[in-house]
């Protein structure tokens, strides 16, 4: 049972890595483990995950043996489920069960990365490396919770790295040498007795968890373009694959003047609600000591968080002043529109990222789950979800290919009328925006 095939012109492999990091607290904050009463401190650097999508050479219109869409160990992503959603393990169970079992994602595992000079090229130009992604995910989400997005972009000719973060924000993440991360619960927090009272709750946390996204964020870009510039021997990284599997690590590094991915220019930044948020985060603070600055060219934020960011802001960093801000494109869900005050957070904070090229769209009746593979998973999808997914994938990747405005082009600007459908059982009014199924609304 497999996902839906990604549209592109390549074949799309997919390798995981890992990264050992020197072990350290990153967080006064503790948690309970399990059941003993035993604790830990809650936000450890020692090991960075993620899992690298990309153009494959893999013979033409070989099937693909597809990647297990969800993560092992089972039991730990059935824990980590019923942490971030509150059900109960035995309902969650037959699912988990299935697509734990089953649902695979339409890639080639560990297959060679597509050296860009052996491309076919139709026009004449010359080969150039394949651009880089960096995709975070949103709470409850994972390396391969929103592979839809991640095959799509790498089916078009980019290296897309979808993280795992280990910051408890995912709804597990499983680390070589320790036991698996599942999604941390509010009341498993266990505060410092000398941490102001104000700052004892879970969106103080929330920082916390963006402080820690963005050092993950530095370590995978740092060791991917030491394997790019210095082959894996270099003693600067220890990357290695997820279970030790065997993969052509030449194809990953520069031969004479032939590199295979630009990490040095141009990278994207991406990601979906919390992980909209880690990317405002990056943008709008300093690198970690002795790392150099990430070279955004564009930022594509899907239905960002902002609660978790200091207000007033994201604010550009003052790095920005030097060079010209990144060009950011904001998708919303209707839901994350009508909520007022975060929208119009949200209209504010655009203000201050105009100077790069800042866009702002609405997709009529989408959902804040409509840009993950939850909304096209088998038997709970539909054709509705199904269409919101395709419009948002073709956006995006119009976005990156410079010419999103051209994937708009039927669609008529207009102003977002909003009207009143009903009523909540808390008795506010329930409101839903004047359109069709898949409309898009410009701000």
């Amino acid at each position: 049972m497999f996902l839906p095939n990604p549209g592109g012109r390549f074949p799309v492999g997919a390798t995981t890595f890992r990264l050992a990091v020197p072990r350290h607290p990153v967080s006064s904050v503790k948690v309970r483990s399990g059941t003993s009463s035993e604790l830990k401190h809650a936000l450890v650097l020692e090991e960075v995950a993620f899992t690298a999508y990309y153009p494959a050479d893999v013979p033409p219109k070989s099937t693909p043996r597809g990647l297990g869409w969800l993560l092992r160990p089972l039991r730990a992503s059935l824990q980590g489920y019923s942490n971030y959603s509150g059900l109960s393990l035995w309902l969650l169970w037959p699912l988990v069960y299935l697509f734990g079992t089953l649902l695979k994602i339409p890639v080639h595992p560990e297959a060679p990365l597509l050296i860009p000079h052996n491309v076919i090229r139709t026009e004449s130009s010359k080969s150039s490396p394949w651009p880089l992604v960096i995709f975070s995910h949103g709470l409850g989400g994972s390396r391969t919770a929103y592979s839809q997005l991640c095959t799509w972009i790498a089916s078009s000719g980019r290296v897309v790295l979808a993280m795992e973060h280990r910051d408890g924000s995912g709804h597990a993440a499983m680390p070589l040498f320790s036991d698996p991360i599942p999604y941390i619960k509010e009341n498993s927090l266990v505060w410092p007795p000398d941490r102001p009272a104000e700052q004892c709750n879970m969106l103080s946390f929330r920082g916390e968890q963006l402080a820690f996204r963005r050092m993950e964020i530095y370590h995978a870009l740092r060791t991917i373009r030491n394997l790019v510039r210095d082959g894996r021997d270099d003693i600067r990284h220890s990357l290695e694959t997820i279970g030790d599997t065997c993969i052509d690590w030449s194809t990953w590094s520069t031969v004479g003047s032939e590199k295979p991915i630009e990490c040095e220019e141009n990278v994207v930044l991406a990601g979906h609600s919390f992980g909209g948020a880690t990317v405002l985060s990056i943008l709008s603070n300093a690198p970690p000591e002795n790392e150099p600055p990430i070279p955004v060219q564009k930022a594509l934020i899907l239905d960002p968080w902002l609660e978790p960011i200091p207000s007033p802001g994201p604010l550009p960093h003052q790095r920005f002043k030097e060079d010209c801000l990144p060009s950011i494109l904001v998708i919303n869900s209707e839901k994350f529109t009508l909520w007022k005050d975060h929208f119009e957070r949200l209209m504010e904070v655009g203000t201050s990222w105009t100077e790069g090229g800042w866009e702002l769209l609405t997709f009529v009746r989408s959902e804040h789950v409509s840009f993950s593979d939850f909304s096209v998973l088998p038997f709970l999808s539909n054709k509705a979800a199904r269409l919101i997914l395709d419009k948002i994938l073709h956006l995006s990747l119009a976005f990156l290919d410079g010419d999103w405005r051209g994937a708009t082009a039927g669609s008529s600007a207009k102003k977002m009328e909003v009207r009143v459908i009903g009523q909540r059982a808390d008795g506010r009014p329930k409101r839903q925006i004047v359109g069709n199924l898949g409309d898009v609304i410009f701000h």
